[in-house]
């Protein structure tokens, strides 16, 4: 199998009328579905704004290698808005900080390259439609 072709499995389980167990490679994490409730953990909506984070320091990480540049620590700090009709965000905004002793120049390569691409990083971009069906378990 190819890089092109890697196949991402994640299993997502109700575990309360709160909360859902997250599974992938024999690692769980628990998330709540209380969007209302910043208590009872992290929400779904916050678990997208990560995944993109993730994704794009996954690629700071694999481009600063490739271009030979040095990065001494990077975070993502994200802000969104909840938009009700329909459901989802607006006002998306995010504040990449880097610590590097490279120039400007070189940093905003980077900077451009990943936040145009990447594999969470494009599914938002780009609107990604999902295909789904419902499959019901009689008791």
């Amino acid at each position: 199998m190819t890089q092109q072709e890697k196949i991402f499995n994640v299993r997502v389980k109700r575990i309360s009328s709160s909360h859902v167990e997250v599974e992938a490679h024999g690692q769980k994490i628990i998330l709540t579905t209380r969007g209302d409730d910043s208590s009872l953990g992290i929400t779904a909506p916050e678990t997208v704004l990560a995944a993109f984070g993730a994704c794009m320091i996954s690629n700071i990480n694999k481009l600063s290698e490739e271009l030979g540049l040095k990065i001494d620590d990077v975070s993502i700090e994200f802000q969104a808005k909840k938009r009700l009709a329909p459901l989802g965000f607006k006002d998306l905004r995010y504040t990449i900080t880097i610590q590097s002793p490279e120039s400007k120049g070189k940093l905003q390569v980077l900077y451009d390259k990943v936040t145009t691409n990447g594999t969470a990083t494009n599914a938002l971009l780009e609107g990604l439609k999902p295909f789904g069906r419902l499959d019901i378990k009689n008791i």
